[in-house]
């Protein structure tokens, strides 16, 4: 009974704060530079929002029974795969989910030095990608010397980002001129383009599973979570079909695959003044930073912990004197920022796209993995999930499936290839950590007792 008291006393969050904790986990800055990445779909990209949002929703809603059954594994999506299948496809997803961070973090980096070089009226690769790595690198520096101190300026960044959403897509709607969205380009039409823009736009949908981690803390966790989870995921949706509609509908197309700030464009072309454009590179800077902060710090907690359960070599899950992971976190950054120079060549809109489907890529191939976790269960009778029926579960997730494996496939040969390329290197990491292990435990069990007096005579 007192266990029982104590878990009521935790759960304090209802639908609404829980709906917050998705629409945050969502909402990042990716969404800041996705108009100019979809204008070549023209207007192909309102129904992808729609398939989007429904996929979305499918994947959320699998996390939340996922994360209902067991609140305390919850956390890390890796561990779904790792109690479903073992440690070997538990450390698979672990690495695509540690894959998708930094190469999250580089993509985020992108977006903000978008804005960034527009505010200081500066063009070509070499200020992108030196932008780029000032954004991505000052976070880590915080993280690592003050571990939470921008906390306050995370919060303060959420809200931000949202006020020019908002403001401008209402005021765009207002003055829409439909010519300015146009037509799919190219000789892929309107059917082939909807895959493609699909998967361009679920990159500012991911971490849409970010209610099941609090599945502890929520009132009525079983009815909570998935609607919840649904009002979240559907509210992203409509702020980013805003934000979309009013920057396509009055920045012309061909302007607008080309531009490194599509919201500051929006801005001047709404306005007519170049201050209410600065003003929103501005916010776009600081929402950059605020989102990368986050994904810095999670990353790096995500890394030590998967060391922590035997996935990851023993080194990542050190901390220093201030409790944070830091090499995890340098090690991240670093990553990222070869990510960058290696892919440098071209203008933002190229790079930010290209970075967002190798990042989607990782990501949804942890969503893969978790979903089939989850079926596993299904099929094998041990789900012990009470609310929807079972048929519906097993639909709901059979689609959440197909929807992942479609998006992988739908972000591109070369994505594909660079993809399969990074998860492949984890296996000869996986195979050293554990040849070490193995070694150190024979070791150990070999080495000789000295033997005490009584013993020797």
């Amino acid at each position: 009974m007192p266990d029982e008291q104590r878990e009521g006393s935790r759960a304090s969050l209802g639908i609404l704060a829980t709906g917050a904790l998705v629409v945050g986990g969502i909402i990042g800055t990716g969404i800041f530079a996705v108009p100019a990445a979809v204008a070549k779909f023209g207007w192909v990209a309102y129904p992808a929002f729609v398939v989007v949002t429904a996929g979305s929703i499918l994947l959320a809603v699998t996390f939340a029974e996922l994360a209902r059954e067991d609140p305390r594994g919850g956390g890390p999506a890796y561990a779904y795969a790792q109690r479903a299948f073992g440690p070997f496809t538990g450390f698979l997803s672990a690495w695509g989910y540690w894959i998708q961070g930094w190469t999250g973090q580089a993509t985020i980096s992108v977006a903000g030095a978008g804005y960034l070089i527009a505010l200081l009226g500066v063009k070509g690769t070499g200020w992108v990608l030196g932008t780029s790595l000032f954004l991505l690198w000052l976070p880590a520096i915080v993280n690592v010397i003050r571990p939470g101190a921008v906390g306050g300026v995370q919060i303060a960044a959420t809200v931000l980002k949202l006020l020019p959403l908002l403001a401008i897509g209402v005021a765009g709607i207002v003055i829409f001129h439909r010519a300015d969205v146009g037509s799919p380009l190219g000789h892929i039409g309107a059917v082939g383009a909807l895959g493609p823009a699909c998967a361009v736009l679920l990159f500012s949908f991911l971490g849409m599973e970010g209610a099941g981690v609090a599945a502890d803390r929520v009132k009525n966790p079983a009815r909570t979570i998935p609607r919840a989870t649904v009002l979240g995921v559907v509210a992203c949706a409509a702020v980013y079909a805003i934000g979309l509609l009013g920057v396509q509908g009055t920045v012309r197309q061909s302007t607008l695959m080309a531009s490194s700030a599509p919201f500051a464009a929006a801005a001047r072309a709404i306005t007519g003044a170049g201050w209410t454009a600065n003003v929103v590179e501005v916010i776009a800077v600081i929402s950059a930073l605020g989102a990368l902060n986050g994904w810095t710090m999670v990353n790096g907690e995500m890394v030590e912990a998967a060391a922590r359960d035997g996935l990851f070599p023993e080194a990542a899950a050190k901390r220093d004197a201030r409790g944070a992971p830091t090499l995890a976190i340098l090690l991240n950054t670093v990553l990222a920022t070869l990510l960058l120079i290696s892919y440098s060549a071209g203008n933002v809109v190229g790079l930010f796209t290209t970075l967002a489907l190798l990042s989607t890529f990782a990501y949804v191939f942890t969503y893969v993995l978790s979903v089939a976790a989850y079926l596993f269960r299904l099929v094998r009778g041990e789900s012990t999930f009470t609310g929807r029926p079972l048929l519906a579960q097993t639909f709901g997730a059979a689609l959440a499936l197909a929807f992942s494996i479609w998006m992988i496939g739908e972000t591109g040969q070369n994505t594909v290839f660079d993809g399969v390329i990074l998860l492949f290197i984890g296996i000869p990491v996986y195979l050293a950590d554990q040849w070490r292990r193995a070694r150190r435990a024979t070791a150990g069990a070999a080495t000789p007792t000295t033997p005490t007096t009584s013993d020797s005579v």
